[in-house]
This record gives C-alpha cells, sequence and structure tokens, in this order.
C-alpha cells in the first residue's frame, strides 16, 4: 500500500520524498486534528492515492507540531463529512 505523507516543512518532505513508497506532500500546517484528516484524504484523493469512499489510516502526532510526538492512529473515509467520519 502506498504511503502519504503530508509535512509543512520542506526539508522533512525532501527527506521523506527519497524513500521507496512514500509520496511526499508539502502542505501548511494542519490547524486541529479535523483539518488534518480532511487535509489527508482530500491530498489522497486528489493525488489518485484513494479513491471516494474507501478507508485510510492516519497516523499523527497530537498535539500537533510536536516532532517526534506520534500517538494517534485513526481510520477515515474518503469524501467523508467534514469531521472525517
Amino acid at each position: 500500500m502506498p504511503i502519504v505523507a503530508l509535512s509543512p516543512n520542506l526539508a522533512t518532505g525532501r527527506k521523506l520524498a527519497v524513500a521507496w513508497g512514500i509520496h511526499a506532500i508539502v502542505t501548511e500546517d494542519a490547524r486541529d486534528t479535523a483539518d488534518m484528516v480532511e487535509r489527508a484524504c482530500r491530498l489522497a484523493f486528489k493525488d489518485g492515492f484513494a479513491k471516494s469512499g474507501r478507508r485510510v489510516i492516519i497516523v499523527d502526532g497530537v498535539p500537533l507540531g510536536t516532532p517526534g510526538a506520534t500517538n494517534m492512529l485513526r481510520i477515515a473515509y474518503v469524501g467523508a463529512d467534514d469531521n472525517g467520519d
């Protein structure tokens, strides 16, 4: 399965882009968890990695913007309502 990695940091995006199987997208930082889920689903759909109605797994760190704080796993549906449910 492909991995789509979102980062607001250009240097991080470049490092991820050279790893096999990772599609890195540099985007503005999410405002909150709901924004992050919506952004991930939208960009995965836009770039052809997920179809509408399909499930995606989102891994993130809360609070947002804290390096090394990966502590959240969420299943979201592409094309679902704005809160990712």
